[in-house]
């Protein structure tokens, strides 16, 4: 009894309808389990996000011509990229306006106005003829500004070293771009401006239609590597960020002054292309333990399909109360055969027969009893 074994009873119900729904959804699940769990989810791999980190070089340096003031200047590789802002990101000037100003009372560009009550009444500012205050302000010296279209800058080449590294699975170990490229390598560490902006997902942007308004983009070096192995390439992607936030107002600049005096200065409106550079990555290697709670957890769907064919069978298909009888064994109720036995037996005991067996019983025990003490 202790070392029994119980097994269920089998019943094949021959009803082809029923063995082409089991065997359609168990394949169905076996197809999922495979090819959606373990070769398109790679359920039985452990995952480590990560961030790394990236630096840049910027090499390249242009001549442009003004079309304001006839005027040529040079532009080093730093001027164009001032200012350098965050680590590892680039801003690239790609126009370029310079106005010299001096202190005194003119007409304030940045202050539209339709009447006296919208100036400043504290510096007793007037409205011009023009549609601006009259006030102190910054007023041009020059008629005429210097403005510079680089679009050379278009073929700036922006070295980027990135690494990442997963220190949960393997502290010791650090993947780069520079492990087997120490040097700049076309379409792998350097890019030009112009190719970021034509890896742009999901449409390419062309230089051109950004050279005057600017534009902002991030670029991210997306490492996918297996721990145990030493070698990782990352996958450059690329999107525009500028035009997401705001599609009637898009593009970057700024405004820049360069001081002569406390009284006279030059100011600089820049427009270029931000560009936001990122490194991340994940990490994974071969998990036991998923594998074994995956294929566990999938293996439990395979029990579904008999339990719809059975739903199936018992209350949708018209013999279905046969297929209940051979599958069901419906035993008697047997709830009051045990007081029905205790009853049988009392009546039993009150037989006559009985009752002189207990007596002649009960007699030997006493005199069994008497020469015990005698004997004593």
């Amino acid at each position: 009894k202790l070392c029994s074994y119980s097994t269920k009873q089998q019943v094949e119900i021959q009803n082809k309808w029923l063995g082409i729904i089991q065997c359609t959804m168990q394949t169905a699940m076996v197809t999922y389990i495979v090819f959606g769990i373990f070769i398109y989810n790679r359920g039985y791999l452990d995952y480590e996000p990560s961030r790394g980190a990236v630096a840049t070089h910027v090499h390249g340096n242009f001549v442009a011509v003004s079309s304001g003031r006839p005027k040529v200047r040079y532009f080093t590789a730093e001027e164009i990229t001032t200012p350098g802002l965050e680590n590892g990101n680039v801003f690239v000037t790609t126009r370029q306006s310079l106005t010299r100003q001096k202190r005194g009372v003119c007409e304030d560009k940045d202050m539209p106005c339709e009447n006296d009550e919208d100036c400043h009444a504290q510096v007793d500012g007037k409205c011009s003829e023009k549609g601006f205050c009259v006030e102190p302000s910054w007023c041009a010296v020059e008629d005429a500004e210097e403005t510079y279209e680089l679009d050379a800058v278009a073929d700036l080449a922006i070295w980027v070293k990135s690494s990442i590294q997963f220190v949960g699975m393997a502290p010791a170990k650090i993947w780069s771009t520079e492990t087997d490229h120490a040097y700049p390598e076309p379409g792998y560490n350097l890019f030009t401006v112009r190719d970021l902006l034509l890896l742009c997902e999901p449409t390419p942007v062309r230089f051109e239609e950004i050279s005057k308004l600017g534009a902002a983009i991030e670029v991210q070096f997306l490492w996918n590597c297996h721990i145990n192995n030493d070698k990782c390439k990352p996958e450059v992607k690329v999107r525009r960020l500028d035009t997401l936030f705001d599609e009637a107002q898009f593009g970057y600049f700024f405004d820049d002054a360069e001081y002569i005096s406390d009284d006279e200065r030059y100011l600089k409106k820049v427009n270029g292309v931000r560009i936001f550079i990122r490194t991340v990555g994940v990490g994974h290697r071969l998990s036991v333990i998923k594998l074994v709670m995956k294929a566990s957890t999938a293996g439990t769907l395979l029990t579904v399909a008999p339990l719809i064919a059975d739903l199936l069978m018992l209350q949708v298909l018209a013999l279905r109360k046969r297929y209940f009888a051979r599958k069901y064994e419906v035993s008697p109720d047997f709830s009051e055969y045990q007081e029905q036995l205790e009853a049988k037996k009392e009546a039993l005991a009150r037989l006559p027969g009985n009752l002189a067996e207990d007596e002649r019983a009960l007699e030997r025990d006493q005199s069994w009893q008497r020469r015990l003490e005698e004997h004593d």
